[in-house]
């Protein structure tokens, strides 16, 4: 792949406190050089990896909501997803990878490329989850964050087995919990710096829709930074190109607003 780029993190400790070494992760990088813009990064999905230009086509690009003209864009594989045909991971106990070890990864990788704050982070079902864990870790390190279609603690309200394009990235969203060995959820989310902008499906059968809506409301109420924001369900028989134009069109609400107020 033209645009993957490839790094090395020392070492790379995980919540059992097994301790991790010379992992090789690859990027991708978008939009404006790395220094000259606000940085964006997307936390790729259970289906997919950091090919932006794929997965995230109609809302990444030239005067689209997320507008490569100003920002940087970054998107950071997790490891062993499938991308890299010649990068293995064999020495990795796939097993013990959580949610929040993959935010710690994605951490240390931007530290590694000199990144100590972030704009935004955004991302869709296992994407959104991470973004939630790497705000809770770094509470004042980013602005914004945009969970789509995902929650902050997946066991929580699940009710339905996601799909995706391999059980490892599967058992990855099961661990997402950003109470887990802290507080009550309630009162981890209410010491997040960023602000917060729900993005919830109408209807989504993955998850439990009315208790979602009872923490989400106890959430506004502790936590003023947040905002939602509602796209309609999406049928088998209707193109997925209608969610991504609503999508877009939040998102583009979402940054135009927050540039405005933090960068211009």
């Amino acid at each position: 792949m033209q645009n993957l780029q490839q790094l090395q993190i020392p070492i790379w400790p995980l919540e059992d406190n097994t301790i991790l070494e010379k992992i090789s992760v690859t990027y991708q990088l978008f939009g404006l050089p790395l220094g000259t813009a606000p940085i964006i990064l997307i936390n790729h999905s259970l289906e997919g990896n950091s090919d932006c230009t794929f997965h995230w086509d109609g809302v990444m690009g030239k005067n689209k909501a997320i507008d490569l003209n100003e920002y940087t864009v970054l998107c950071i594989d997790i490891p062993g997803n499938g991308i890299s045909d010649t990068i293995k991971y064999t020495h990795i106990d796939t097993q013990k990878i959580t949610a929040r070890d993959v935010a710690v990864l994605f951490w240390l990788t931007l530290f590694e490329l000199e990144i100590d704050e972030v704009f935004a982070i955004i991302g869709a079902d296992l994407g959104g989850g991470i973004a939630w864990e790497m705000s809770c870790l770094f509470p004042k390190k980013v602005l914004n964050i945009i969970p789509i279609a995902s929650t902050p603690k997946t066991s929580e309200w699940l009710v339905k087995e996601p799909t995706a394009k391999s059980n490892y990235l599967k058992s990855i969203f099961h661990t997402i919990d950003i109470s887990r060995h802290r507080r009550d959820i309630l009162e981890v989310a209410q010491h997040i710096k960023s602000k917060i902008h729900v993005i919830y499906v109408k209807d989504n059968e993955l998850f439990n829709q009315s208790k979602l809506r009872k923490f989400y409301t106890k959430l506004n109420n502790i936590h003023k930074l947040v905002k939602f924001y509602e796209i309609e369900q999406i049928k088998d028989n209707e193109l997925v190109k209608e969610k991504i134009e609503q999508i877009e069109k939040i998102v583009d609400q979402i940054l135009e607003k927050e540039y405005i107020n933090n960068v211009a």
